[in-house]
């Protein structure tokens, strides 16, 4: 049994990001472990964690209890249930606000495998893609595009995206964001998610669980978004 809270993290991963800002959000005292995976052996991979999680992936929480829970939006939901306070859910007796944080977080991971096929392009230029890639790449883009759309016009009627309140479907949502940002996204076409990012960026969780040696608005190379309208 441990003595201390530990999550298993990738940086700049969006569901170990999640985690991540939940737990702050919470106060709640942990140990971070970082594993790479951009290497010959992936960490997450090795018999010693194969042996926590037999998927190999993170995030993983370990309790001081012994408790494990792998899963991002599994452990947002835990961490909510078994520590209350501070509440990262609205009360339950609005129910109609209940619904929407709780079906958006979700959304959020609906989100994430919209964009998914565009991380091809850090394999393959779109010149030496086939034409069934460059398709996948094309409704990719599209996809990312509606998503964003959606989204943009959901932080027009609330301060965080989902209420008044921050909640655990900003947890799950803004690191990817975030992510799509890195990857070269230029969130100017979408006013209302642009002042949404810097709104919850100006947070301590947001502060503390942004990945290790990235910078705000400066993309990662190659950039994504700049290579899918190559296509």
């Amino acid at each position: 049994m441990t003595q201390e809270r530990i999550l298993y993290i990738v940086n700049g991963s969006i569901p170990s990001w999640r985690v991540l800002m939940a737990l702050h959000e919470k106060g709640l005292p942990f140990v971070s472990k970082r594993l790479r995976v951009m290497r010959a052996e992936r960490e997450t991979k090795t018999s010693e964690f194969l042996a926590l999680n037999p998927r190999g992936q993170t995030p993983l929480l370990i309790e001081p209890d012994g408790t494990k829970v792998n899963e991002s939006l599994a452990i947002l939901h835990y961490l909510e249930m078994r520590y209350p306070k501070p509440a990262l859910m609205p009360a339950q007796d609005d129910w109609q606000v209940f619904g929407r944080v709780i079906a958006w977080i979700q959304e959020a991971e609906t989100s994430a495998c919209a964009y998914d096929p565009m991380e091809k392009l850090f394999l393959k230029k779109p010149s030496e893609m086939s034409d069934f890639e460059k398709e996948q790449i094309k409704k990719a883009i599209a996809a990312v595009r509606f998503e964003l759309d959606l989204w943009e016009a959901r932080t027009a009627q609330h301060t965080f995206i989902a209420s008044e309140q921050f909640t655990l479907a900003d947890c799950a949502f803004y690191p990817l964001l975030s992510y799509l940002m890195r990857r070269g996204l230029d969130l100017a076409p979408w006013h209302n998610l642009k002042l949404y990012e810097l709104r919850v960026r100006a947070r301590p969780s947001a502060q503390a669980s942004y990945p290790e040696g990235w910078q705000h608005n400066k993309a990662s190379k190659p950039n994504l978004f700049q290579l899918a309208e190559e296509v």
